[in-house]
Parts: C-alpha cells; sequence; structure tokens
C-alpha cells in the first residue's frame, strides 16, 4: 500500500467518524448511541423547551435550549465555574451558545461571561445596558463583549424574541434606564438589582418567569404597570436567590407558580434562600426546588405541561 493511499484511508475514516457524530448529536447536550437509520430524526424541531437551573454556587447561572435547537444562557455564576456546569449540558464538541443574556451587573451574574466568551461563540448578546464605569472587572467583561463582534441587544422597552414557536418577553426595563436604574416613580436609587432583566417565557400554555435580582420595589412596580395574569405563570425562579427582600407577598400570590427555583450556595453567608420565602411559596401550592442542595435542576416544558427530568448533585 503507497504513503498516498494510506493517508487517503486515514483522511476517509476522520470524515466518515465527523460526519457520524454531527448525526448523532442530541442538543440536550448527549450523544445518542444509536443505529443511524435516518438522520433527519434528529434535526427536526422537538416539541419540548429545556430549562436547566445549573448549581454554580452562590450565584445565577440558567441554560436554556428551544426546540429548534436555539440556545440561551442567562448570566454567567460569579466566575469560571459557569465552564464546569456547561460541561454538564453541552458536549465537548459544541463550541457555540447563540443568545447570551447578562440581567444585571452583579458580579455573581456576570463575573463568568469572559470565561464563556473566551470558550464559546457567541452570537448574540442582550444586557440592560448599564455602565459600570468605575468597576475595572466589569470594564474587563464590556471589553470581552466588543472583541466578541457578536450582535448586541439593550432591553430599554417592552419587546419579545420568537423562537422556535416559543415567546421570550421582555417585561422590564420597560424604558431606557438612567444611570443609577431608578424605577419609574421611585426617586431613590434602589440599586442594580432592581435595574435586572426580567423574562417570561411562554411556550404552549407553560410559562417561565425569571427575575434575576429583582426585589421588593421592582416587584411591586410590575404589579402596578401589567395585568396579574401577566404573572400567572407555572415556573417561577425566585428573585435574588430566594432574599428575604425579594418574592413579596403579593407578587408571590400574583405568580401562584407550580414550581420555584431557588439558585444559591451551599452554607453561603447571607442565608439564601430565606425560610420565610420558601414557607411564602409553599403556602400557594408551589413545590420547591433549591440548587444548593439538589444540584442542577433540569425542567422540560411541554406545550402542555411540565416534567422534572433531572436532578443532579
Amino acid at each position: 500500500m503507497t504513503f498516498n493511499k494510506l493517508i487517503g484511508i486515514v483522511f476517509g475514516l476522520l470524515v466518515v467518524t465527523l460526519v457520524l457524530l454531527w448525526y448523532v448529536k442530541d442538543r440536550s447536550g448527549t450523544v445518542v448511541v444509536s443505529q443511524v437509520d435516518s438522520p433527519e430524526v434528529h434535526t427536526q424541531q422537538r416539541d419540548y423547551v429545556d430549562i436547566v437551573f445549573l448549581d454554580i454556587g452562590q450565584g445565577d447561572a440558567t441554560y436554556i435550549e428551544f426546540p429548534d435547537g436555539t440556545q440561551m444562557l442567562v448570566d454567567c455564576a460569579k466566575d469560571g465555574v459557569v465552564l464546569e456546569a456547561l460541561g454538564r449540558v453541552l458536549p465537548f464538541y459544541d463550541t457555540s451558545i447563540d443568545i447570551l443574556l447578562v440581567t444585571h451587573d452583579d458580579l455573581d451574574h456576570y463575573g463568568g461571561c469572559s470565561d464563556v466568551l473566551r470558550k464559546y461563540d457567541i452570537d448574540r448578546i442582550v444586557t440592560n445596558g448599564m455602565l459600570m464605569k468605575k468597576d475595572v472587572q466589569w470594564q474587563s467583561f464590556v471589553s470581552d463583549m466588543k472583541a466578541e463582534h457578536a450582535g448586541t441587544l439593550v432591553v430599554a422597552g417592552v419587546q419579545s424574541m420568537d423562537i422556535a414557536s416559543t415567546t421570550v418577553q421582555f417585561l422590564y426595563p420597560d424604558r431606557p434606564l438612567d444611570m443609577l436604574g431608578r424605577i419609574p416613580g421611585i426617586k431613590k436609587d434602589t440599586g442594580s438589582n432592581n435595574a435586572s432583566v426580567v423574562i417570561k417565557i411562554t411556550y404552549g400554555n407553560m410559562d417561565a418567569l425569571l427575575t434575576g435580582d429583582a426585589e421588593r420595589e421592582l416587584e411591586e412596580y410590575l404589579l402596578r404597570v401589567y395585568p396579574t395574569s401577566t404573572f400567572d405563570v407555572e415556573i417561577y425562579k425566585a428573585g435574588h436567590h430566594g432574599s428575604a427582600g425579594s418574592s413579596i407577598q403579593s407578587f408571590v400570590d400574583a405568580i401562584s407558580p407550580l414550581h420555584t427555583i431557588f439558585s444559591a450556595g451551599e452554607g453561603n453567608r447571607y442565608g439564601h434562600p430565606s425560610l420565610r420565602v420558601i414557607k411564602r411559596v409553599e403556602r400557594v401550592g408551589s413545590e420547591v426546588w433549591r440548587t444548593d442542595t439538589q444540584g442542577d435542576i433540569r425542567m422540560r416544558v411541554f406545550r402542555d405541561k411540565i416534567e422534572v427530568v433531572e436532578v443532579t448533585k
């Protein structure tokens, strides 16, 4: 056998292997071990949305995959631990994430975003438009955002994205934020937590609400400007990791969720989630899920039901 023929055979085997890996890739983050009789099956749109509340310690990171495989990461934890978490839901050869949403400029929400930008190709970055000019780490992240050359979206009004029969509605900010992120009608500075991007995800009859670090003032504002029915959702990621200053009674009553998720670090010094808040959501009939005690929490959202398909610690 000539050397050129040997090279040709090796190259051919490599191509076949790559093609097989492409066809059997399951966008939920696993490789399907099965016969590839009909490759088109793996490219068809699925009938559910995957939402994984990642165990990243004290902070937030939520991975969402839509029926057509479009991926969104909401917040990035406080540091590079987010990459380990993403490695649990994405195969090693997946090097792109379509949408990165940074709810606000608290370190435990954006600290790992630079690591994400260095490892993954990001198509679009969504922020609230706030600029922390004196924060060195935030400015480093801003530089990394610019270097990514991704499309950008500043949430500065009620708007929505339609992704594969799913609607992502941006409820807040509902107007351009001033430099202090003040809530309309409130003169005092209510802090960066209350400048969080608030989103509602709707697929069929099922809804999920993610509120970043929203606290009392923002929750009260949202109840004033939207019909109560807006917040009648099945999945609620509790604001500010279950802080006692969030998830006020009137807000919880309006939501009345089937599932409430608390994203917090085990034994954190803040006492998150607050026992009072836990009891508050339990009283409206919600099942409680916690990343600090249960690990990653994966929910599969169908048009008419929700399945908790995986909880790992």
